[in-house]
């Protein structure tokens, strides 16, 4: 059984692999670039899902 972590990291996008997609998708960016833009879009999803998780605990505090 892999661990939940374990899952995680194995599922996670390389830079070598966005630098695939995105050259794919017509974008000419460097494997230091594509680094740079998964570390954004990391610390976007991590701020996107703190707001959520927020959001949903004000709506379950205001229904009680």
């Amino acid at each position: 059984m892999v661990s939940r972590m374990g899952a995680i990291e194995r599922d996670r996008v390389t830079p070598q692999k966005a630098l695939e997609v995105l050259r794919r998708e017509g974008l000419e960016v460097t494997e230091i670039q594509a680094k740079k833009i998964l570390e954004f879009l990391e610390k976007l999803a991590n701020i996107a899902v703190n707001q959520c998780l927020r959001d949903f605990k004000e709506d379950v505090s205001n229904r009680n």
